[in-house]
């Protein structure tokens, strides 16, 4: 059986795209239980659960800290820096409905997990 979940954030990379959903099914007080960001490879369709360690805004400016690198964004853009050195830009993109593939991965996420 499908989860449901609501996408909150998508961020566009040429080579992977970073999502953040809140799960619609779960009832708990810990955000680590209902919140998830991902980082979704586009060639190999590897998902990756990003490890969550803080948030802030500042303004218009959104970011995110993670075991895994940092990200910083805007309603138009941002920039997601690797712990191993990589930057690579992002564009936001529609939460309306996301990509077959990564949707299909996210599903598999979890039924597995």
């Amino acid at each position: 059986m499908p989860i449901s979940y609501k996408t909150l954030f998508l961020l566009e990379a040429d080579a992977f795209s970073l999502v953040e959903i809140k799960l619609l099914d779960v009832q708990s007080d810990d955000p680590a239980e209902v919140y998830f960001w991902f980082r979704f490879d586009k060639a190999s369709h590897h998902l990756e659960h990003l490890e969550f360690v803080a948030m802030n805004r500042d303004g218009a400016e959104e970011q995110r800290e993670f075991r895994q690198g940092r990200l910083q964004f805007n309603g138009a853009s941002g920039t997601f820096a690797a712990k191993d050195g990589a930057s690579s830009s992002v564009r936001v993109g529609s939460t309306a409905s996301l990509p077959p593939a990564l949707d299909e991965a996210i599903q598999r996420y979890f039924v597995g997990a």
